[in-house]
């Protein structure tokens, strides 16, 4: 005996938000995050209590604060060893 499904079909509101998570979840994947971000706020505007884009949205900002974090701290050591060579070069 075959299992078969009956599955109702998407109404085009309901593609239109399958589509924009899927886009937000391919960029986030690459570890794209302010396009993920973008698509997730774009599917919350579509599905505002959709769980998925919400934790999505608030793990690209973690993501994205740590990655400021990582840069400001390589900026400040590019400085330092710029001013030092500068100073001690002679």
């Amino acid at each position: 005996m075959q299992h078969t499904t009956l599955e109702t079909p998407l109404t085009p509101a309901d593609r239109k938000l399958a589509e924009m998570i899927q886009q937000a979840d391919d960029f986030f994947k690459i570890e794209l995050l302010r396009p993920a971000k973008t698509y997730y706020e774009r599917a919350l505007l579509l599905d505002p209590k959709n769980k998925k884009a919400m934790h999505r949205i608030i793990e690209c900002d973690k993501m994205l604060t740590f990655e400021m974090k990582v840069i400001w701290i390589l900026l400040t050591i590019a400085v330092i060893l710029v001013a030092a060579y500068l100073l001690f070069r002679n």
